[in-house]
C-alpha cells in the first residue's frame, strides 16, 4: 500500500522523467494529476494548461501526459494547440525519420523492437476514420480549432500492441502513445484515451447521466 509519502515522491519522480523525456512546452503550467489505468498499468495523468489563460479546460488547448506508477514509461503525450493546427506538415519520409528519432528518447527501452506500419497525415475532413482523424479544441469564443498532423503508427513486437508518434510542424512532436491495444471488430483503440479530452469528456457525461438517473 502507498502512503501518502510515498505517492508525492513517485509523483516528484514523474515530474522529473516527464522533464528530462518530453519537456513541458513554454507557455503551459500544471493543472492537475489524476490516477488512472492504461489497462492494466496503474498511470499518472498529468495535465497542463496556457498560462495566460488562454482555452482552458477540458476541451481547449492542453498539453497531457501519462508516466507508468513505478516511474519507467512515459506511456504517452499530446499537446493540442494552435501551433498544430492549419497548413506545412512534414512529408512522410521526414515525420518516419523523426518519430524514429524521438523513440530513442521517449521509449528508450523498446529500443529495435518496433515496426512501422504505415504513415497518415490527420486531416481537418477526414477520409480514413480514425486513422486520419484531427484533434479539435473549442476556444473562448466558441469556435472550434481542428490540429493536426503525421501520424506514424507503429507496433511494438515485444508487448505486441500499437503505438504512434504524430509529427507536426517543423518536426516539432505533438503526440506519443504506446502499448494500446486496438478493437479490430470495432475498429478503435480498447484502451482508455486518458490524453483525449473527448474520450474524457464523454466518461465524464455517461458518468452523471448515471448518477442523474438513480
Amino acid at each position: 500500500m502507498y502512503t501518502n509519502a510515498k505517492m508525492d515522491d513517485l509523483r516528484h519522480q514523474a515530474e522529473q522523467l516527464i522533464q528530462d523525456r518530453v519537456a513541458i512546452p513554454e507557455g503551459y503550467e500544471y493543472r492537475s494529476c489524476l490516477l488512472m489505468n492504461h489497462d492494466e498499468i496503474p498511470i499518472f495523468v498529468y495535465r497542463y494548461e496556457k498560462q495566460n489563460g488562454q482555452n482552458t479546460g477540458y476541451g481547449g488547448e492542453h498539453f497531457s501526459v501519462s508516466v507508468d506508477l513505478n516511474v519507467t514509461r512515459i506511456m504517452g503525450f499530446m499537446h493540442v494547440d494552435g501551433q498544430h493546427c492549419g497548413p506545412g506538415l512534414p512529408d512522410e519520409e521526414s515525420a518516419r525519420k523523426t518519430a524514429v528519432d524521438a523513440l530513442k528518447v521517449l521509449a528508450p527501452d523498446v529500443g529495435d523492437a518496433f515496426e512501422i506500419k504505415w504513415v497518415l497525415s490527420l486531416k481537418e475532413k477526414p477520409e480514413k476514420i480514425p486513422h486520419e482523424l484531427p484533434f479539435p479544441y473549442t476556444d473562448d469564443e466558441g469556435k472550434e480549432h481542428l490540429a493536426t498532423g503525421m501520424r506514424v503508427k507503429l507496433f511494438f513486437t515485444e508487448t505486441q500492441s500499437w503505438g504512434w508518434v504524430i509529427v507536426g510542424r517543423g518536426g516539432a512532436l505533438m503526440a506519443f502513445e504506446r502499448e494500446v491495444t486496438w478493437n479490430t471488430i470495432m475498429n478503435r483503440r480498447s484502451t482508455p484515451a486518458w490524453l483525449h479530452d473527448p474520450f474524457v469528456m464523454e466518461m465524464y457525461n455517461d458518468l452523471k447521466d448515471n448518477m442523474n438517473q438513480r
